[in-house]
């Protein structure tokens, strides 16, 4: 815990999450509806979004859902404003929504780069323009949680994901200049930065390998994610993991641009 934060606390507390009709965002509403908190939830499919509305409003919590595309400035600022309306105080924000971006660099089409990019990245950019202001306008305790992947540190030799690579390294960079601005005030940063979860990611893509496929199918449970997640938030942690193999990848990585910079004259 920073030394100028309090404890967040949960009970009576209200979060917006992105992405969250499935996944990692559905799990996360659902931990957060368990300790108390109140929900705005925000995703693209409407059928299941609805489902999530259903489920998660029989635990007795506030829940508030909202069709958004989080790629579209204009979707975003309008939410921003109808959740502040419903929700009052926020004082949590996960910008968790994400799209995968496989295949060789030079096959995606540009539409295909523009969506990847417009959705992982400009998802998190428009949330933190229009969604941010709520948390820190009441001057309290809260914290921003950007999900990345580990594929923000690491570049895997063997599977083609060069291009979603390149959208998580952006939201990690994002998350820690965004730690920088905030250094001082009551709102706290986390990126998530998770290996394989067992998610539908791969199966809403037409483009994920089967490489790909298998890792997601025996990933980590969302549930234990956003348990993860939530324990981190309460420790204020800037990055958060979750169970991976890629250690030695990121040390690699590491050891080579140190070297390269080691050889640099004086």
């Amino acid at each position: 815990m920073s030394a100028h934060r309090s404890p967040l606390g949960w009970q009576g507390r209200a979060a917006i999450i992105t992405g969250a009709a499935s996944g990692i965002g559905l799990a996360l509403a659902r931990a957060l509806a368990a300790r108390g908190v109140d929900l705005a939830i925000a995703d693209i499919d409407t059928d299941a979004l609805e489902a999530a509305r259903a489920e998660l409003a029989a635990t007795g919590r506030r829940v508030i859902a909202r069709r958004v595309d989080v790629s579209d400035d204009e979707d975003v600022r309008a939410a921003a404003a109808a959740f502040d309306v419903a929700l009052g105080p926020v004082h949590l924000l996960f910008n968790n929504a994400g799209i995968d971006l496989s295949g060789r660099l030079d096959a995606l089409s540009l539409a295909e780069w523009q969506r990847g990019f417009g959705v992982n990245v400009f998802g998190v950019v428009h949330g933190l323009r229009h969604f941010l202001p709520l948390l820190r306008r009441h001057g309290g305790r809260a914290q921003v949680v950007n999900t990345a992947s580990g594929a923000g540190f690491w570049v895997h030799a063997d599977a083609a994901m060069g291009a979603y690579a390149a959208t998580k390294f952006a939201v990690v960079a994002i998350s820690e200049a965004l730690e920088h601005e905030l250094a001082g005030t009551p709102v706290g940063v986390s990126v998530l930065c998770p290996g394989p979860v067992a998610t539908g990611i791969a199966a809403r893509s037409d483009r994920a390998s089967a490489l790909l496929r298998d890792s997601i199918a025996a990933g980590t449970a969302p549930e234990t994610v956003a348990t993860l997640v939530l324990d981190a938030i309460e420790r204020d942690d800037f990055y958060v993991f979750t169970p991976t193999r890629m250690a030695d990848g990121v040390r690699r990585r590491s050891e080579r641009i140190l070297d390269a910079i080691a050889r640099v004259p004086a």
